[in-house]
C-alpha cells in the first residue's frame, strides 16, 4: 500500500513513470551548475551518469543510453528516439546487448535538448548508467513464449519502476545488472548478471527463484541462488534486501572490486545468503511502492527456438518477425520507418534483443510478407535467411568507447563486408568485445574475442584474446592471443575447422576440449607465425591508419569514484523514511536504529569534506563538528535539536517524532556542504568517496 505523505522524504514512494518532465528540469538545473562553474568535472560526472550520459573517446562528444526495461519499444517511443537522434546527436542508433539503445556524438550544448525531447516522447535515460539499478533485461520471447509462466518483460518493467529515482539506489557502491526469465529454462541469462529472477512453480504456487552474483568482465562469475522460491509480491523486498546488503558491505574505495559478485566471494555463499535473508526478514513488511499483480499461465510447453529471425508463429493468426540489424546499428530514418511499417502491419510493439536485433511483435499473419518486403526496402533484412555471420555481435570498441583497446566494431564490419568469403561456413555465436569488460559478451560465445594490448618486438600492438565454447552456463575456454590485424583470418580458420572437424553430436565447447590447446593452436598456426617479421604492419588496428596506442585507463566512468559523499545524504533520507516504515511494521526497536542512522549520516558527510575520520562513534563526530564549525549557528542549532530529539525518541520509544528535527539537521548539513563546495571548488579534488 502507498500512503500519501506531505513531506519530501516520502516522495520516494510515489509510483513512477519511466519518462518524466521532472527529469528534464532536474537535468537542466544540473548542467547549468556545471556550465556556470559551480560544479567541477567529477561532480558533473556522477550527476550525468545517472541520466545515462558518458563521455566518448572523442573529446567533447557524449554517448547517451536509453532505459527500455525488457527491451520493449512502442512505436511512439521509436519515433521519438529517431526524431531526437536526428535533431540532437551525430551518429546512428545503436542497439546494445542489454536490450537498450545508445545515441552517440552528442555535444554538451545538445544534452539538455536531447533529454527533453526523449522524455516528452516517453523515453527515459534515468539510471541507465551510473552506480544504480540499471535497465532490466528479459527473455527475448517474453509475452509470446509457449514455455513462460509469466511475461518476463512486464515483470522487468514493474521491477524497474519499483526503485526508479529512489534515494536508496542513486549512489550505490556499484551498479546492478538485472534480468528476468519467464520460466525455468532461464532464457534471460541470469547466470551472467548481478541479479536474476526466474519464474517457477512450487507445489502449485507460482513465483520466482532468485540468483545473485553473476557477471562477465575481468572476473567472469556464475550466480548463486539466494531464494529458491518467493511469491511475486515479495520481489520488491528482495531487491531492497540485496541492495541494502550491497550498500552496507561493498567497498566504495575500490569500485573495480565492488560488484556484488565480489561481496559473495568475500563472505562465501552461505554467509552472503544469510545476510540477505536476515535483511529480507527485517524489511519484508515495510511499506514501498505499489506492486501490480502479474498474469500467470496455467500450462506451458517448450520455449522453442530463441533466435528470432524472420517469421515466428505466435498463435493461429498472429506472428512475430525478427529483423536482422547488422551489429545493432540503424539510422534514425530506418528506425522511424520500421515503426510505421510494423504498426501498419498490425504489430503491437517492437522488441529489442540481446543479440542486437529487433522483433516486431503481434503482426497479422496476412500482413507478414508485405512487412518483410517493406523492411527490405529500407535496407534491412527480415527474411530470416541463414548465413555464416547471422549471429555476430560486437560492442563499439574504440569507435566511441574511452576505455576500448581494439576497434571491435571495425573488425565486425570487416567480417560483414567479407561475407562471401564465409559462404558455406556454419553459423556460430560470434561475439567481439573491444576490451575485457565483455560488453560484446565474448565469454558466452562459440567464438569470442576480446581486445588486449600486447607487445610485438618490444612495442605495443592491438591483439585479441580467443574464447571458445562459452554459453550462459559455462564461460568460454581460453585460446591463443593473436594480432588484431589477423583476427578476421583467425575467425575464418576456426569456422572452417568447426565445419570439417566437429562431430555431429559435438558442441563447439566439446569440440574445443577434444582438440585441446595444441589442436587449437595448430588450426591458428598460419596467423600465429611470422609475427615479429611483420611487427610494423601489425601495430595498426583494422581500418586504422594510426599506430596503436593503449588507452590511458582501463576503468570505465561508472567505476570511478563518486564525489562529495552524496550517498550519505541519500541514505540519511532513507533512514528517516525507515523510521516510519519500521514503526508501521510494528518494529519499534528497528525504528530507533534508524533514528541513530539519520543523525549520524549527515555528520559523516561533513567529516568527509572536512578531512576528519567519519568512522567514529556519534559522540566523536559531534565533537568534531562543534570544533570545526564553532561559528555556524544554524548548523549547530539543527544538530543540537536533532540530538535532543534522538534522546527523546529513545526515552519515550516514539521514534516518529524525531523525524522533523532529523530532516532539519540533514538539510542544514547539506547546505553547509554546498557552501563549502561553492566557496572552495578545489576542495573537491580530495573529496572522493
Amino acid at each position: 500500500m502507498t500512503h500519501q505523505r506531505t513531506n519530501t522524504d516520502w516522495s520516494d514512494f510515489a509510483d513512477q513513470t519511466l519518462a518524466s518532465t521532472n527529469d528534464i528540469a532536474e537535468f537542466r538545473k544540473g548542467i547549468s551548475h556545471y556550465i556556470g562553474g559551480d560544479w567541477h568535472d567529477d561532480r558533473w560526472k556522477t550527476f550525468r551518469l545517472r541520466f545515462g550520459i558518458y563521455e566518448q573517446r572523442q573529446v567533447g562528444e557524449h554517448m547517451m543510453r536509453l532505459k527500455l526495461p525488457g527491451g520493449r519499444l512502442s512505436f511512439d517511443q521509436a519515433r521519438a528516439i529517431a526524431s531526437a537522434n536526428a535533431s540532437h546527436a551525430g551518429g546512428d542508433v545503436h542497439i546494445t546487448t542489454r536490450q537498450g539503445i545508445q545515441l552517440y556524438f552528442i555535444e554538451l550544448k545538445k544534452l539538455a535538448p536531447l533529454i527533453e525531447s526523449l522524455n516528452l516522447g516517453g523515453v527515459s535515460t534515468r539510471e541507465a548508467s551510473g552506480n544504480t539499478l540499471r535497465a532490466i533485461t528479459a527473455c527475448p520471447k517474453a509475452g509470446f513464449c509457449g514455455a513462460e509462466l509469466t511475461d518476463a518483460a512486464t515483470t522487468a518493467d514493474q521491477l524497474a519502476r519499483t526503485w526508479l529515482r529512489h534515494s536508496l539506489v542513486q549512489h550505490m557502491p556499484r551498479k546492478f545488472k538485472t534480468t528476468v526469465s519467464g520460466c525455468g529454462q532461464d532464457c534471460g541469462l541470469s547466470s551472467i548478471d548481478d541479479l536474476g529472477f526466474i519464474a517457477t512453480e512450487v507445489n502449485g504456487e507460482k513465483g520466482f527463484r532468485v540468483v545473485v552474483g553473476g557477471g562477465l568482465g575481468t572476473h567472469p562469475t556464475k550466480s548463486i541462488e539466494v531464494f529458491d522460491f518467493v511469491t511475486e509480491d515479495a520481489l520488491p523486498a528482495v531487491q531492497e534486501a540485496i541492495t541494502r546488503v550491497h550498500v552496507a558491505h561493498s567497498t566504495r574505495e575500490n569500485k573495480n572490486r565492488s560488484r556484488i559478485k565480489f561481496l559473495v566471494k568475500r563472505f562465501g555463499a552461505d554467509e552472503f545468503v544469510r545476510l540477505v535473508h536476515d535483511q529480507f526478514n527485517t524489511i519484508r513488511d515495510f511499506e514501498r511502492r505499489h506492486w501490480a499483480e502479474l498474469d500467470w499461465k496455467q500450462d506451458n510447453t517448450d520455449a522453442g527456438n530463441l533466435r528470432l529471425r524472420g517469421e515466428v508463429e505466435q498463435s493461429e493468426n498472429v506472428s512475430a518477425v525478427g529483423i536482422e540489424i547488422p551489429l545493432g546499428w540503424l539510422t534514425s530514418a530506418q528506425l522511424d520507418k520500421l515503426a510505421s511499417l510494423a504498426q501498419a502491419a498490425g504489430a503491437v510493439e517492437l522488441r529489442l534483443t540481446r543479440d542486437q536485433n529487433i522483433v516486431a511483435v503481434g503482426l497479422n499473419k496476412s500482413n507478414v510478407s508485405t512487412f518483410i518486403e517493406g523492411v527490405k526496402n529500407i535496407g534491412l533484412d527480415a527474411s530470416g535467411r541463414d548465413h555464416a555471420l547471422d549471429n555476430l555481435v560486437s560492442c563499439p570498441g574504440t569507435y566511441t568507447c574511452a576505455i576500448g583497446i581494439t576497434d571491435s566494431h571495425a573488425l565486425a564490419e570487416s567480417l560483414l563486408d567479407a561475407g562471401p568469403e564465409f559462404d558455406g561456413l556454419p553459423s556460430v555465436r560470434l561475439r567481439i568485445s573491444g576490451c575485457h569488460n565483455s560488453c560484446g559478451h565474448h565469454h558466452i560465445a562459440d567464438i569470442g574475442l576480446h581486445g588486449v594490448a600486447k607487445k610485438i618486438a618490444g612495442k605495443p600492438a592491438p591483439h585479441y584474446q580467443l574464447h571458445l565454447g562459452g554459453d550462459g552456463n559455462d564461460h568460454g575456454i581460453l585460446g591463443p592471443v593473436f594480432p588484431a590485424a589477423r583476427a578476421k583470418k583467425a575467425i575464418r580458420l576456426l569456422m572452417e575447422a568447426i565445419k570439417s572437424g566437429r562431430g555431429a553430436d559435438e558442441t563447439v565447447r566439446t569440440w574445443a576440449e577434444r582438440l585441446g590447446a595444441d589442436g587449437i593452436a595448430s588450426i591458428l598456426e598460419p596467423i600465429l607465425s611470422n609475427i615479429d617479421e611483420e611487427a610494423e604492419k601489425l601495430r595498426f588496428d583494422i581500418a586504422d591508419d594510426k599506430i596503436f596506442v593503449p588507452p590511458a585507463t582501463s576503468t570505465g566512468e561508472c567505476a570511478a569514484g563518486a564525489v562529495v559523499a552524496e550517498h550519505l545524504s541519500d541514505l540519511a533520507r532513507v533512514a528517516r523514511q525507515d523510521i516510519v516504515r519500521a514503526e508501521q511494521a510494528g518494529n519499534r526497536e528497528q525504528a530507533l536504529v534508524h533514528v541513530d542512522e539519520a543523525l549520524k549520516l549527515p555528520a559523516q558527510r561533513l567529516l568527509i569534506l572536512s578531512g576528519g575520520n567519519e568512522a567514529q562513534p556519534i559522540d566523536a563526530l559531534v565533537s568534531h563538528i562543534q570544533g570545526q564549525w564553532p561559528q555556524a549557528e544554524q548548523l549547530l542549532s539543527a544538530l543540537n535539536t536533532a540530538l535532543a530529539a534522538k534522546s527523546e525518541a529513545h526515552s519515550s520509544g516514539n521514534a516518529s517524532k524525531a523525524r522533523k528535527a532529523l530532516r532539519a539537521w540533514a538539510k542544514a548539513a547539506d547546505e553547509e556542504v554546498e557552501r563549502i563546495l561553492t566557496s572552495i571548488p578545489s576542495f573537491l579534488a580530495g573529496a572522493a568517496e
